[in-house]
């Protein structure tokens, strides 16, 4: 899993229910698996992360707390080469995205300008303050 990423996912508990995953990140504090949903805002998943492989991930929701959300969502990151030969009729604006965008980093970068993940700069905040109070180093 990478923060920098935007990853396409499918909704275990909708069949064929895809949408972008902008930034995931897990918060340490709890285990939640936070990101932005371009139009929808930021989800929050509780549970773990069962796989990660940097382009690939998978997060088993907490049934108990998540109920009929549950369930394991697998992420791919998106890459401009698919974007631009299927995902973007799936998406608002994604015939505009596939074209302004030269390659996978540009939409990547393109995510998370326009749908970016408020938690991430919290949870670095927080992470920082952490490591300044058990006195380790932040520069590095």
């Amino acid at each position: 899993m990478d923060y920098r990423k935007a990853y396409w996912f499918e909704q275990p508990h909708m069949s064929g229910m895809f949408n972008v995953a902008v930034q995931p990140i897990v918060d340490p504090r709890d285990g939640r698996l936070h990101f932005a949903v371009p139009d929808s805002g930021i989800w929050a998943l509780t549970g773990k992360v069962i796989k990660d492989t940097g382009d690939y991930f998978e997060f088993e929701c907490n049934d108990s707390v998540m109920g009929a959300r549950g369930g394991t969502y697998k992420f791919s990151a998106l890459d401009i080469k698919t974007f631009r030969k299927e995902t973007w009729k799936w998406i608002a604006q994604g015939k505009d995205i596939a074209e302004c965008c030269q390659n996978t980093a540009d939409l990547h970068f393109w995510y998370r300008k326009n749908w970016p993940n408020s938690r991430v700069a919290e949870i670095g905040a927080w992470e920082m303050e952490e490591n300044r109070r058990k006195g380790h180093r932040t520069d590095t």
